[in-house]
Parts: structure tokens; C-alpha cells; sequence
């Protein structure tokens, strides 16, 4: 890493210096959700807000966000949020940046997480199903995918290993769109507000 990227993304103790807000009310976190991503919107080719907020949750912990940056624009998502909402960076890395804003609710001042996941084009569907969730819908389509002789791999998709690819790690048969994944594990799209238990089906 170089002086100039260092003195953008020093390291932090942030958790153990602020006061980190938990368990906040959807309908205050949900405004600064979007404020973030119309920010950083310039800079992508897609960006999709996902986790509880999405599931529309009545309590979060944090704001995540998906997203697809347009050609060496993923460095400037980051700086455009820590400038337009004074943000700290608590970790940056090629797939995920870690962020604290400060943020105002009715019991008081504090700071809430925000986590952006960097997306490819071809692993975008894949990506934002499992940042959505919740954890335990995601553990009910891994274990419907093995059922079927498949499996749910967070990083690439849905994997057929009955068909190697010349990589030997398995033909990936879904995983650039929500609607492949279902599809693939044969289920109908799921509405993210359904996804808090897991479905028999």
C-alpha cells in the first residue's frame, strides 16, 4: 500500500473508540441507506442496498451494500463516503470496506456500520442473495442445494462438481441474478422479506 492510500485508509480501532450503534429502527437507518447509495451511485454499474434493510426488518445492526464499481472506481466509492459523511474506515480490501458514520437517532449519538461488498458482473446475483439473508434462509438453500446434488458457494454461485469444469472446481451453473439462483435450486423467487426462516419446500 502506498504513503497516499495509507494516510485514506489508516488503520482503526474503531469499534473499541466509538460508540457503535445496534439494534436501530429500520425507518431511521433506512434514509442514510439511501443517501449512500445515491453518492455513490456515479461510480457504478449497479448498487443495491441488501441485509435487513432489504428485508425489511424492523430492527438493524448495520447498512449493507452491494455493489458493482464501473472501472477502477472502487477506491472512490470508499473516499466518496468517507468525505460526504465523515466517515471512518475501519477496513478496506478488494471485496469489502468496513466504515463507521456518525449518525443521530432518538436515544442519542453514535456511529452505525456500513459494509459495501464489491461485486463482479458475474457473481452479482450470488452476492447480493447471501448479503441479503437472512443466515438462516442461506443455510436452508445450501442444504436444499446438496439435497439436489449441488452446491450454494457464497463466492461463485450455484456448483455443479458432477460436471467439472477444466479447473476441476465444478461447473457453476447460477449465479449472476437473484432469479438464476432460485431458478437453479428450483424454487420461485423468494421476496426478500421472506427470507427471515427457512421454507419446506
Amino acid at each position: 500500500m502506498t504513503h497516499k492510500q495509507s494516510s485514506l485508509f489508516p488503520k482503526s480501532n474503531a469499534p473499541d473508540k466509538l460508540n457503535v450503534l445496534r439494534d436501530l429502527d429500520r425507518p431511521e437507518v433506512e434514509p442514510l441507506a439511501f443517501k449512500i447509495l445515491y453518492a455513490i451511485e456515479p461510480f457504478c454499474e449497479k448498487a443495491q442496498i441488501a441485509g435487513s434493510i432489504r428485508r425489511r426488518r424492523g430492527g438493524v445492526n448495520d447498512i449493507d451494500i452491494v455493489v458493482l464499481p464501473k472501472p477502477e472506481s472502487w477506491l472512490e466509492i470508499i473516499k466518496t463516503v468517507r468525505r460526504e459523511f465523515d466517515a471512518i474506515t475501519e477496513k478496506q480490501g478488494d471485496k469489502l470496506a468496513t466504515l463507521y458514520l456518525p449518525f443521530v437517532n432518538r436515544t442519542g449519538k453514535g456511529h452505525i456500520q456500513v459494509d459495501l461488498y464489491r461485486a463482479s458482473q458475474s457473481i452479482w446475483g450470488i452476492l447480493l442473495l447471501v448479503r441479503t439473508g437472512s443466515a438462516e434462509h442461506n443455510v436452508y438453500l445450501c442444504n436444499l442445494a446438496l439435497a439436489k446434488g449441488l452446491r450454494l458457494e457464497y463466492s461463485r454461485g450455484v456448483v455443479d462438481y458432477n460436471f467439472p469444469c477444466l479447473s476441476g472446481m465444478g461447473e457453476v451453473i447460477a449465479d449472476k441474478t437473484e432469479e438464476e439462483v432460485f431458478e437453479a435450486l428450483g424454487l420461485p423467487f423468494i421476496l426478500p422479506q421472506d427470507r427471515e426462516v427457512a421454507k419446506n419446500e
